[in-house]
């Protein structure tokens, strides 16, 4: 699938599928059906400041716009677990700086990091060695949008 190919309603349609179809599984399966649906999404030139939450864009902005970034598709993923998961999960961004540059990470529970690698759900010990953490955010710093 190609993202850019898309329709803005058909990227907004595919998330609210995504939503709908992952809808109490266990966490697990939720992350893993996230980060592969993720996965195909283009990451292009940053298109958010990651250090002003208050100014990042919407899950909705985002697919409407089709403004891919790596940060970007981790606010997607953050949001898609708060939506589901709502007080259940212990969710954050983080701020990472590797050879890549910098960019926004989604962390569940403090062990499993989204988007790193692509299509996959990293542990935090087996991948913590590959970046310095700059700063976190906690889902009450970032906007509410549930």
């Amino acid at each position: 699938m190609s993202w850019n190919t898309l329709s803005n309603e058909e990227r907004l349609h595919l998330w609210r599928q995504l939503r709908i179809n992952i809808r109490g599984l266990p966490i697990n399966i939720q992350l893993e059906k996230i980060a592969e649906f993720c996965s195909t999404m283009p990451k292009g030139r940053r298109t958010l400041d990651y250090y002003t939450p208050t100014d990042w864009p919407t899950p909705w902005e985002i697919l409407f716009h089709g403004e891919f970034c790596k940060s970007s598709v981790s606010l997607i993923i953050f949001y898609t677990i708060a939506i589901l998961n709502n007080k259940e999960q212990n969710i954050e961004l983080w701020i990472v700086k590797d050879n890549d540059g910098d960019y926004l990470l989604p962390v569940v529970d403090n062990q499993f990091i989204l988007n790193y690698e692509a299509g996959k759900v990293s542990k935090h010990s087996d991948v913590c060695d590959y970046f310095i953490v700059m700063q976190k955010f906690s889902k009450d710093q970032i906007k509410t949008i549930t």
